[in-house]
């Protein structure tokens, strides 16, 4: 990578990592936590090998050469072996402690001092390190794992598997969890569950319902977790009648009770596509009292947008744009001239500002600027900055991406022929080629 790339890593505080050669080869990824750039931007053993026993002599005293001839070599390499377990016992109660601290990059030291003595680690200690890996967003980190694991002479429960499978759709590489899904030497019920709400998360709802379909037919019977992903993958496709059907087979096929999570799905399927009647009737029907989220997945649709802000002055905003570019680095002055460059090319391209959910009481020009700033665009800009031609950006928010921004980086993943990835709070956007994986329906 360019040094211009190292400095960005750095920059945004995310650990270093080596390239990786397992399951993707497809192209570098770069992981951005808007967490962590709101903080800079303001936004956002030997072994003995006998033959065949028709080596021995038939003979007492002939065998008993055999022994003495073979014993001394078979002492010497039981002490290395011995020396050896004792080196990787040590490296595997350093590898606990370092998954305990957090330090994923010592982790994986550990792991090859103990791989190089014979010693590998077990599968609850390898799921421990796996969730790390998710929890601080390090998808290349984790691709390492993957490589240590399957170097392994005793594969991983697999439950270890199918935390792969969750980690990789949880970062948004599903392309490398349906590979671990494919060659996993078997499956259980958690690992379709797993892989199906994986996909509908990250927008693949078409995929999502085929591995429903081959989960029934290889005769795994679903559960109440499988039916909030099939509910969601209607969703992700716009087939509501079918999300209707399936959460009324659910009880009366399987004998599943409707949780919250379900109605909170079904609701947001049919609000989604316009069928707020038939919602609001779904809701007075609920047999349990309805929670907050479901009422507030009803309001997101039975409304025509968020009230403006009370902030009555163009003004405020306008200083408030200005003095947070003042005081920018000079990284960070880099991104805000990239995103006004980008701002005039995704124009060109036919890109329209949807100002409608910003400040109501500013003008035209106060708005735009206003959405130029969000904290997804600056991360993007600062991205392509750093980053060699190709490289998938993967940008992590801690809130719904709006409509706008939404608009904005579709076509801007068209201009510079890249695939970014935005995970919000609600789901994985996949934008390559001008187009998004939620087909803007989200």
């Amino acid at each position: 990578m360019a040094k211009g790339a190292a400095n960005f890593i750095s920059f945004c505080s995310i650990p270093g990592v080596r390239n990786s050669t397992m399951l993707a080869p497809e192209k570098p990824s770069f992981i951005l936590s808007q967490s962590s750039f709101h903080e800079q931007v303001g936004g956002c053993v030997g072994y003995v090998n006998y033959k065949s026993n028709s080596a021995l002599k038939v003979t007492r005293r002939g065998f008993h050469a055999k022994q003495r001839k073979y014993s001394m070599p078979v002492s010497k390499v039981s002490q290395h072996k011995a020396a050896s377990f004792q080196v990787g016992n040590l490296a595997t109660l350093d590898f606990q402690r370092f998954c305990r601290e957090g330090k994923v990059e010592a982790a994986l030291d550990a792991m090859n001092e103990m791989e190089k003595n014979g010693v590998f680690v077990d599968s609850l200690d390898l799921i421990e390190l796996l969730q790390i890996c998710e929890d601080m967003k390090l998808l290349e980190t984790g691709k390492r794992v993957f490589e240590h694991t399957m170097r392994s002479p005793s594969k991983p429960h697999i439950a270890a598997f199918n935390k792969f499978v969750e980690m990789y759709c949880k970062l948004g590489d599903t392309s490398c969890a349906k590979r671990v899904f494919e060659e996993m030497p078997k499956r259980n019920l958690d690992s379709w569950n797993k892989m199906l709400v994986g996909l509908a998360e990250n927008g693949e709802g078409a995929e999502a319902l085929r591995i429903f379909s081959m989960m029934k037919k290889d005769g795994v019977r679903p559960d109440e977790f499988t039916f909030v992903g099939v509910i969601m993958a209607c969703r992700c496709v716009g087939a509501v009648e079918d999300g209707q059907e399936h959460f009324v087979s659910m009880s009366r096929d399987y004998g599943i009770t409707p949780s919250m999570e379900h109605y909170v799905a079904i609701v947001d399927l049919l609000g989604k596509s316009k069928k707020i009647t038939e919602a609001k009737e779904l809701i007075a029907n609920m047999p349990i009292e309805p929670s907050s989220r479901v009422w507030e997945t009803l309001e997101k649709y039975s409304k025509a947008g968020p009230p403006g802000l009370k902030l009555s002055k163009k003004k405020k905003v306008m200083d408030m744009l200005v003095s947070n570019q003042k005081k920018a680095s000079p990284e960070k002055s880099k991104a805000f001239k990239k995103l006004r460059s980008l701002s005039k090319e995704v124009k060109e391209a036919g890109y329209v500002p949807e100002s409608r959910h910003v400040f109501h009481d500013l003008d035209h020009e106060a708005q735009e600027k206003t959405l130029l700033y969000h904290s997804e665009r600056l991360a993007v800009a600062f991205g392509l900055i750093n980053t060699p031609p190709g490289t998938t950006l993967r940008i992590m928010k801690n809130l719904r991406i709006c409509v706008d921004c939404h608009n904005f980086i579709k076509i801007l993943s068209s201009i510079e022929k890249r695939e970014i990835i935005v995970r919000d709070i609600k789901r994985f956007h996949h934008f390559k080629d001008g187009k998004c994986s939620c087909r803007d329906y989200w």
